[in-house]
């Protein structure tokens, strides 16, 4: 218990950016960083026998899915094109309506004004059934 609470406390005492060991670089710094592709390869010798891995290099990176919707996107501009549909100024590419990525903003207004009017409406009949009713029954307003 003292042994580790006296590593502890010289840590603590330590000055700051002196507490923590730092690891040696395992390589020179000048030599120039590999590229993406030098990397990849790299990386992938590494996990040569990790399943997925051997997957992804069998069947591909994208999932299936995605190399079907972007078949799909790209016959739907070509028939867009043949058909000619204008093109988006920004992409370039055929305006095609898509779904929307959120649901459509809540009318309120036309759901306050029917009840307003419901209301309105209401308190009108009554006050119209209320004083003759009121009169006869001999109750003064």
């Amino acid at each position: 218990m003292t042994t580790i609470d006296s590593r502890v406390r010289s840590v603590l005492n330590a000055p700051r950016g002196q507490r923590f060991s730092r690891p040696v670089l395992s390589h020179p710094t000048n030599v120039w960083p590999e590229s993406h592709q030098e990397r990849r390869e790299r990386l992938l010798r590494q996990m040569r026998g990790n399943p997925r891995v051997a997957y992804m290099l069998e069947h591909g990176e994208l999932p299936h899915w995605m190399i079907v919707a972007r078949q799909r996107r790209e016959q739907a501009e070509r028939e867009a094109r043949q058909v000619g549909v204008p093109a988006d100024p920004p992409t370039g590419s055929p305006s095609i309506r898509r779904g929307r990525h959120r649901a459509p903003r809540r009318r309120w207004a036309l759901p306050a004004l029917a009840v307003s009017a419901a209301l309105l409406l209401g308190q009108r009949i009554a006050e119209a059934i209320g004083q003759p009713l009121a009169q006869s029954v001999g109750f003064p307003l």
